[in-house]
């Protein structure tokens, strides 16, 4: 399919206008207008050139595929949480191929677009329980998709620069593995963290995707984000100033500093990184 990177990030939420609340508190810059298209309303946040989308449906009777695993993750004590993302392809989706002959079938969601009309993204099957993922066509690179995204989100007072990386929990690791390359995504590094525990990361631009098995506790799925900042000291103060609690920062176990919001954002383990003074970008 040509993937060449993480297009956007989905995590459902229950209230819309309280979880931009939640994420402005965070130091996100929330972009002004909400998209709303088959009962579902979006939210928009800039991570760089990944977009997050802050999604909330307001019927039971929606026609999305989203509809379904947004309700679930926002059901009984569920605050909501990251359901999955949207690849960005290069090049012609399975179903422009085989719009007469599709071997099998094909659900598209409606998503805002960048810089135009609503974007057709596919849904596909992931490979890791607990997730779901979709294709959509991309035609910009990535710094035009930074600015395009800046200018409709503004700037993030927390001086958020781009996703650093997603973090899954999956049950079997070699599983996932094998459903990533599978499409195109080739695992660059395997790591061992102890208990039987194995980390897998693939990178796409500048977002890692460290998938994380077996999960042992909880359910499968995705866990949280890693945000790069260019100043941690103040993604930290403008949490505190808006009364949400933030850790220290710290020396992180791949180099410079990390630093947490202690409550889930919406569900969302949220984790703000900072490089060294001599580290690259590459950390894989």
């Amino acid at each position: 399919m040509g993937i060449i990177c993480v297009e956007r990030v989905l995590v459902a939420v229950r209230d819309l206008a309280a979880s931009r609340e939640n994420w402005r508190r965070a130091g996100f810059a929330v972009a002004t207008g909400e998209f709303d298209g088959d009962d579902i309303r979006v939210a928009r946040i800039a991570a760089g050139a990944v977009e997050i989308d802050l999604c909330a449906t307001h019927s039971a009777e929606s026609k999305s595929p989203l509809a379904k695993h947004l309700l679930d993750a926002t059901r009984n004590d569920n605050s909501g949480g990251i359901i999955g993302w949207v690849w960005g392809v290069k090049g012609v989706l399975i179903s422009n191929e085989r719009e007469s002959n599709s071997i099998r079938s094909i659900k598209s969601i409606g998503l805002p677009g960048l810089a135009g009309p609503p974007v057709k993204a596919e849904m596909l099957s992931s490979g890791l329980p607990g997730v779901v993922t979709a294709a959509a066509p991309i035609n910009l690179d990535i710094e035009s998709r930074r600015q395009s995204l800046a200018s409709l989100c503004g700037t993030n007072p927390n001086t958020v620069e781009y996703l650093e990386h997603i973090v899954v929990m999956t049950p079997v690791l070699p599983d996932a593995i094998a459903a990533l390359e599978a499409i195109g995504v080739p695992c660059k590094r395997i790591r061992e963290v102890g208990n039987g525990a194995r980390q897998a990361f693939f990178k796409l631009e500048q977002t890692v995707l460290e998938v994380v098995g077996p999960a042992t506790r909880g359910r499968p799925g995705c866990w949280g984000l890693a945000l790069m900042c260019a100043d941690i000291a103040q993604a930290v103060a403008t949490a505190r100033a808006n009364g949400l609690q933030a850790t220290d920062p710290k020396l992180a176990i791949q180099g410079g500093q990390i630093a947490r919001i202690v409550d889930p954002l919406d569900g969302v383990a949220i984790a703000f990184m900072q490089p060294g003074p001599a580290e690259t970008t590459d950390r894989i």
